[in-house]
């Protein structure tokens, strides 16, 4: 199913499919508010609420009050992918809640589940985009400084904020991401900008809203100087 698709979906039409996944195994819905506020920071009133309200799939993931940062520790393959080589951000988030599911059902012990005992993925959680890109390698930061001022220079009037553990221009609602990976900086500004840039973007690997800029390249700051222009004019359009 497209990612858009799923991301429509209304949160009260999955949650019970959660539920009902995890019960027909002899798990409790107790232990799937639990999962989901161990991986969201919605508590179990803030949950049921979502359920019964019109809050789509996507809207409830984005607007998680704390996500974990011991989220990263989940790996493992569901729904056919890897989740720790997701790209696209909110795509991720929706796997590590399949992936714990999925291992709820299939009994694991529940501190297991939650990740208990592993060492932590993030000593302190960031609360500034300078922070963030002290806690990366050091070979990814000179990218990331570099990515960051030429984002800010093309959106002066964003808020600078970290969102989905990642650092994020804002003006209104998120504009573009960008964060650190293995071998490449992401840059993430939504599958509509991918596909406008599409032509220019040809020589870097790319998914539904993720860029790909390798860490053996120069970074194209004009390139991601027009895409968050962009980003700030085109996703401002439609917003009162």
């Amino acid at each position: 199913m497209d990612n858009e698709k799923v991301y429509a979906m209304r949160f009260g039409k999955i949650y019970p499919l959660l539920t009902a996944k995890a019960e027909k195994k002899g798990r409790t819905q107790a232990e799937v508010n639990q999962i989901i506020s161990w991986l969201t920071g919605y508590d179990e009133e803030q949950i049921e609420s979502a359920a019964r309200n019109e809050t789509t799939y996507g809207d409830f993931f984005r607007n998680a009050p704390e996500p974990n940062p011991d989220r990263k520790l989940i790996k493992g393959v569901v729904c056919g992918v890897r989740v720790e080589e997701i790209e696209e951000p909110l795509m991720q988030e929706i796997r590590y809640l399949d992936k714990l599911i999925d291992e709820l059902a299939k009994g694991k012990p529940m501190d297991k589940i939650l990740r208990s005992g592993q060492e932590h993925s993030v000593k302190e959680k960031p609360k500034t985009i300078e922070e963030y890109i002290k806690q990366q390698p050091k070979q990814a930061q000179p990218y990331l400084r570099q990515i960051n001022e030429t984002i800010q220079s093309a959106l002066p009037d964003a808020i600078q904020k970290i969102s989905w553990s990642m650092p994020t221009y804002w003006k209104r609602h998120n504009l573009i991401h960008f964060a650190a990976s293995k071998n490449h900086v992401g840059l993430y500004p939504g599958p509509a900008a991918v596909e406008y840039f599409a032509d220019k973007l040809r020589e870097y690997k790319t998914s539904k809203g993720a860029i790909q800029f390798p860490y053996s390249k120069p970074l194209p700051t004009q390139l991601i100087a027009e895409i968050a222009k962009w980003c700030g004019t085109t996703l401002n359009d439609d917003t009162p």
